[in-house]
């Protein structure tokens, strides 16, 4: 080939390389992507066939020899901050010293395990060790939010789902109503009457977080359809559904949703997060129960909605402009978006709530290997850096620290990693 050929193949490949940068720019409520070059596009105009479609990405400014020298570290000299949610293994006052000394900034209360009286002390406990520790730690009261969930089986015996078949689907009509084979009952909820309401034909439903999936193809009213299974299983009692198609037309708010909001604005919690936050107005009915509770609006806790939902992606600027933050909870937003989707929907939410100011919390199995073992995965300190390289405020442990086997060990190897990633704040960029 001619060095004029090369260069002139050269020129059109850094033109579509051009292009598909333009392509980059954040629109209000969509997830966008680049205009799409493909791999083949790349090697029949002359591109390097060794390089990825991304190479051309990497910044020229040269990269410091010397970060490769090993530096011990302070778990806790970090500005990235660690939410801890509290349960069994992390709740009493030894271990919640020991949480705090390690650098946990923020504990999360979660109201679906609320017992009586339970938070009153936690909060007390919390509150008077980081005054005797000379800290500042927030505390998270997170509200359950509508779920939607089949009804116990018949006989609490899993109901097989065989692939092809059609099955009922419908609100119970009486106590006498299981799922069983053949039907998939609903409590008649408020929640779940809606989420009847707005099925149509075509429609996908994700049963067990995904584990099996079933398509409408005949609604017969306001409470019954037809599904077809296309992906089998053993349905056992009271698991999940998500309908990713569908923005339910109901409250983010459900009768308990409010007791628990009222109940932890009384004990002062610093943050409520707000579960299945879909559009603006889930965020302005907890306003207004603030307001109908007489709470000053320098007394009342911030508003952190959990984006798990793609309807919440596409509302995402008028859920950001009434809220404090946003929490990329990972876990349904999987179920719903797809997991292949969910690393470019949290560096979408990230910079979102970036570029608004807003507090920003990354969720959802960020060192989970350590609910049974005592060092995180690579794969898992790669998710935790990633997400401070991305932008985000802060990143929380679940299971890890409410039922893991050592808290303070996950939290202290968490702190560590965050720390890592910060030392490198001048050699990587935030990568959106």
């Amino acid at each position: 080939r001619s060095a004029s050929t090369d260069l002139s193949r050269s020129m059109v490949a850094v033109s579509l390389l051009a292009a598909a940068v333009s392509g980059l720019v954040l629109q209000s409520g969509v997830i966008p992507g680049p205009t799409h070059v493909s791999a083949s596009q790349l090697l029949r105009l002359g591109a390097d066939p060794r390089m990825g479609v991304y190479s051309y990405k990497h910044t020229s400014k040269p990269l410091r020899n010397g970060w490769i020298d090993p530096v011990e570290r302070d778990c806790t000299d970090r500005t990235g901050q660690i939410v801890a949610t509290l349960g069994p293994a992390s709740q009493s006052p030894e271990m919640l010293s020991k949480l705090i000394e390690a650098g946990v900034n923020v504990f999360r209360l979660n109201s679906s395990h609320r017992q009586p009286g339970q938070f009153e002390a936690l909060v007390g406990t919390i509150r008077a060790e980081a005054a005797r520790q000379g800290k500042d730690v927030k505390i998270l009261g997170d509200i359950q939010g509508p779920k939607f969930r089949c009804t116990m089986t018949r006989g609490d015996v899993p109901v097989p789902l065989e692939q092809g078949t059609a099955v009922e689907l419908g609100l119970a009509m009486g106590d006498d109503d299981p799922t069983r084979p053949g039907r998939i009952t609903l409590s008649a909820t408020t929640e779940q009457k809606a989420l009847m309401r707005g099925l149509k034909p075509g429609m996908k439903l994700l049963l067990d977080d995904g584990f099996m999936e079933v398509v409408v193809s005949q609604v017969r009213s306001f409470a019954e359809a037809t599904v077809t299974v296309t992906i089998g299983g053993q349905l056992k009692s009271r698991k999940g559904i998500n309908v990713p198609e569908l923005q339910i037309d109901c409250s983010a708010l459900t009768v308990k949703d409010r007791e628990d909001a009222a109940y932890l604005c009384g004990v002062g919690v610093d943050y409520i997060a707000l579960s299945f936050a879909q559009r603006k107005e889930d965020i302005q009915e907890l306003i207004d129960l603030m307001d109908a509770e007489g709470i000053p609006p320098n007394r009342r806790p911030l508003i952190i909605p959990k984006i798990e939902k793609p309807a919440a992606l596409k509302n995402i600027d008028e859920i950001l402009a009434l809220s404090d933050g946003l929490m990329v909870a990972r876990g349904d937003l999987g179920v719903e978006l797809g997991l292949e989707r969910v690393p470019f929907a949290q560096k979408f939410l990230v910079r979102k709530a970036n570029e608004a100011g807003k507090y920003c919390i990354t969720a959802t199995q960020m060192m989970e290997s350590m609910i049974t073992n005592a060092v995180p995965t690579r794969a898992e300190v790669s998710d935790v850096a990633n997400a401070i390289f991305d932008g985000t405020d802060a990143v929380m442990l679940s299971g890890e620290s409410a039922m893991g086997a050592d808290p303070v060990r996950t939290v202290q190897w968490m702190g560590k990693v965050i720390s890592e990633a910060e030392a490198h704040v001048t050699d990587v960029s935030p990568s959106f």
